[in-house]
């Protein structure tokens, strides 16, 4: 019987373990993205992101109102739209002038000696993790 419980035991120690890894993780993508919107969002979305922020009258177009990404879309948040948006380096000028800064360019500096696969995955945790927050603010 000794023989039997081990394994489960040892089973049961590593999925303990790497569920506990994913939500610190998930907890320090959360605290981050709530960290980047106050910083980079706020100003113009406000602190509930409905577009109301200090700054939101100077604008020629008013910020979009966050909490309603996914009502607008159905239901679905668009994960990957947001993040597209959000990082705007790939937006083509074609398409029209963006009023939202290029947060991708602001997350993309190197830091001396950095190698260039970490950046860019630096700059996409950053935008998962403001995505996160912006999901957690859906009405």
């Amino acid at each position: 019987m000794n023989g039997q419980i081990f394994p489960l035991i040892a089973a049961t120690v590593a999925l303990t373990f790497l569920l506990t890894v994913r939500d610190n993780a998930r907890g320090e993508s959360y605290h981050r993205g709530i960290v980047e919107y106050e910083v980079a969002c706020m100003p113009c979305h406000g602190i509930d992101g409905r577009g109301d922020g200090r700054l939101a009258k100077t604008l020629k177009t008013p910020p979009a109102d966050l909490t309603q990404i996914a009502r607008s879309n159905k239901g679905a948040f668009p994960s990957a739209r947001i993040s597209e948006v959000i990082d705007g380096r790939a937006i083509v000028a074609a398409h029209g002038q963006r009023a939202m800064p290029i947060w991708g360019d602001r997350y993309s500096v190197a830091i001396p000696g950095e190698d260039p696969a970490m950046v860019e995955k630096r700059v996409r945790a950053q935008i998962d993790a403001l995505i996160d927050y912006l999901k957690s603010i859906q009405e």
